[in-house]
């Protein structure tokens, strides 16, 4: 099959509204302006990826936006997240003739074999995790030799509390807990950076709002 880029596609508002979380910015990509910079960080990230494969995991899949951009580029759909619901979410996306594998849970206690994925996708879930390493070790166990990582975060800093309330999102200092360097330098013990974007793309890291790193399985 031939190679094609990933474009993103923002599905009608409603659809996923069953399943959104209060912490769920779904709500922030359908505003007449903050939404083009929230559907920007999504594209950024997917641009990397070259598809097609036959297995993606969508980690942390939240109300699901992702799934009928992923569904298009794998043969085969898979989500997990500890806490999104996933039987009422798997009913959605049959409606839409989305078949995708769901699980809620954690996916350090998931038991995916050896090799399983082709690529494994996290947009927006590291930021609000601690202890992060032994997922990342966990993804590079379940991913197939030269399996592919794609991180999405926000920045985290100082300064990202009151950008966020100023478009009304308040108390995110008590969400986002670890930043993208600290992921990324956990991630280099098990896997090679291949691409890394930042937006905006002009500016220098400290003064950037969100980053994408697309990672490689170490053989």
């Amino acid at each position: 099959m031939a190679r094609k880029s990933v474009l993103f596609k923002l599905p009608e508002e409603h659809v996923y509204m069953p399943v959104t979380r209060y912490d769920d910015p779904l709500r922030y990509y359908y505003k007449p302006l903050i939404g083009k910079l929230y559907v920007k960080r999504l594209q950024d990230g997917l641009s990397m990826l070259t598809p097609p494969y036959e297995r993606v995991l969508d980690f942390g899949y939240g109300s699901g936006l992702l799934f009928n951009t992923l569904a298009e580029i794998s043969r085969e759909l898979h989500g997990i997240d500890i806490l999104s619901d996933a039987k009422i979410l798997t009913e959605i996306l049959d409606r839409q003739n989305i078949k995708a594998q769901l699980k809620q849970e954690d996916i350090l206690k998931a038991g995916y074999p050896d090799g399983h994925f082709d690529v494994i996708v996290a947009f927006s879930v590291f930021e609000h995790i601690r202890d992060f390493d032994p997922i990342l070790k966990e993804m590079q166990r379940i991913l197939k030799p030269g399996g592919q990582l794609l991180i999405g975060m926000p920045s985290v800093n100082r300064v990202m509390p009151w950008l966020f309330k100023a478009i009304g999102f308040n108390n995110i200092d008590d969400l986002h807990v670890t930043n993208h360097r600290s992921v990324l330098k956990s991630a280099k013990k098990y896997f090679k950076l291949k691409h890394y974007k930042r937006l905006p793309s002009f500016l220098p890291d400290r003064c950037c709002l969100y980053f994408n790193m697309l990672l490689e399985k170490q053989s």
